[in-house]
């Protein structure tokens, strides 16, 4: 009976939440959110869905708080220099990348666009082992003693070679160090059958490359 369980998908609906916050009757934030709701039942699933209300929460007071307060600050500054103001907006959404039986990965990004300035993303992936509710890392996808991350950093190496020499994107010159040292095996999530790596803005490539990601197949171990 268990084991049937285990074999089931889960069902992840979406909470959301919007507020407009004003200074002095002039709308100058608009805040909206999207995270995933679990099932409350086994506790292992009941355990992912309070991780991302938590989540929510804290990008919510951040929002309302310290980005809230530097809105108001432009707004006043326009005001003051007879600028027009463009009222800034931030919002955190979420897609699920993969959704199988005893797998459940998801990709969350918060982005933040204060008017004038180049907005912000921040992304997360998370791969959660259901229904226990535990984290997956990359090296639970490969073969034991495996050298995973310099299998992983050869491939996306290959990749950055690849799309440079195509015209397809461009990088920092110095990408070889920085693809090292900035990588991060908690930046990643499943898709169409393949491990997804990602960096941060600004980390390996331009800004207006967006967030570079790297698909690595992934192997037919304990997935």
């Amino acid at each position: 009976m268990q084991k049937a369980k285990e074999q089931e998908i889960v069902r992840v609906e979406a909470g959301a939440w919007r507020r407009v916050m004003s200074w002095e009757e002039e709308p100058v934030l608009t805040l909206s959110l999207r995270w995933p709701k679990l099932p409350e039942e086994p506790p292992g699933l009941r355990r992912v869905g309070r991780y991302y209300r938590r989540l929510s929460e804290q990008w919510k007071s951040r929002w309302e708080g310290e980005l809230y307060r530097r809105a108001c600050s432009g707004a006043a500054a326009a005001r003051e220099a007879s600028r027009p103001f463009r009222p800034w907006t931030a919002a955190l959404d979420f897609r699920i990348t993969c959704q199988e039986p005893g797998l459940l990965s998801l990709c969350l990004d918060a982005v933040e666009d204060p008017g004038a300035a180049r907005p912000v993303t921040l992304r997360q992936g998370d791969v959660w082992a259901l229904p226990s509710g535990t984290i997956r890392t990359p090296e639970s996808f490969f073969p034991p003693r495996r050298r995973w991350r310099r299998q992983v950093l050869e491939a996306a190496a290959a990749q950055i070679r690849a799309r440079t020499a195509s015209g397809e994107a461009l990088f920092c010159a110095d990408w070889p160090h920085r693809l090292e040292r900035e990588f991060s095996p908690n930046r990643f999530y499943v898709e169409d059958g393949s491990l997804v790596f990602f960096y941060p803005l600004c980390t390996i490539a331009p800004y207006f490359e967006g967030i570079p990601t790297f698909c690595i197949p992934k192997p037919e171990v304990l997935s």
